[in-house]
């Protein structure tokens, strides 16, 4: 069900059990609303779920701007109405949902992290797999999307732990991603003023940290300090998965975001 709402916020689509608790998904880069598609369809027997395209992203027609999706959030959470709701973000829809659980504590039960990152959070491990975004920043200008999507898809993060159906689903989502982000200097400017890291080590939001056993080890240290901050925090780490195991670890993923949620 889509949910008519402002021009000037993403559209929200609504599915699953409206009896109960609500929960929020943001995607990450070079995606759209999508790759929740199996993890919908596994929670929405017992979960109120939203999920929406980010600005520069899917059927979104706002420009991409980092710096303010997570008053988009905001607002979103108000027209879902409920006093507070969880909210789930992977790869780079966690630093989104991160930013907004910083900015409104208040409005936030729970928070799931999936493959992600906090921003004011300094590694001291080596992702050896880091994304060349300049790289593809040069692409996406000189109009070569279909060498981008190429080889986003031959990236490892898009490759460690996926199957063979994953891969095709990713393949499809992929392909529609048009790279506006990365033609905008505010879609892809990751500077942030607030150390949302400490932020949320003070405010002890009850967290949960989803990764693959072959994700970046910069984001797995970042699970292991944070759910040492506290005791209402947990982590699962899937065998086999990689960044990618919302789609190829689904039933997983789903099973550790309802016994959280509940």
């Amino acid at each position: 069900m889509k949910l008519n709402q402002s021009d000037r916020l993403p559209l929200l689509q609504r599915t699953g059990n409206t009896a109960g608790p609500a929960l929020l998904l943001i995607h990450g880069w070079a995606q759209d609303q999508r790759i929740f598609d199996k993890i919908r369809a596994l929670l929405n027997k017992n979960i109120d779920i939203y999920s929406f395209d980010r600005r520069g992203y899917g059927s979104s027609p706002l420009q991409a701007d980092l710096a303010q999706e997570h008053f988009d959030v905001a607002e979103l959470a108000k027209q879902i109405g409920a006093e507070r709701l969880n909210v789930l973000g992977f790869s780079q829809g966690a630093r989104i949902a991160a930013r907004f659980a910083g900015y409104a504590p208040e409005l936030v039960d729970k928070l799931i992290i999936c493959g992600g990152v906090m921003d004011g959070f300094v590694a001291e491990s080596i992702d050896p797999h880091a994304i060349d975004l300049q790289y593809f920043k040069s692409l996406a200008e000189a109009g070569e999307l279909k060498e981008l999507r190429r080889q986003w898809l031959q990236h490892p993060y898009c490759c460690l732990g996926m199957d063979d159906n994953a891969s095709a689903t990713l393949h499809e989502i992929t392909q529609d991603y048009c790279a506006r982000d990365l033609t905008t200097e505010s879609g892809h400017n990751f500077q942030f003023a607030a150390n949302v890291y400490n932020q949320l080590l003070r405010q002890q939001i009850p967290t949960l940290f989803i990764n693959g056993e072959y994700e970046a080890p910069p984001r797995l240290e970042l699970t292991d300090l944070y759910i040492a901050s506290g005791a209402s925090h947990r982590a699962l780490e899937i065998p086999a998965a990689g960044h990618m195991a919302v789609l190829s670890h689904s039933k997983q993923v789903a099973q550790a975001i309802e016994e959280f949620i509940f």
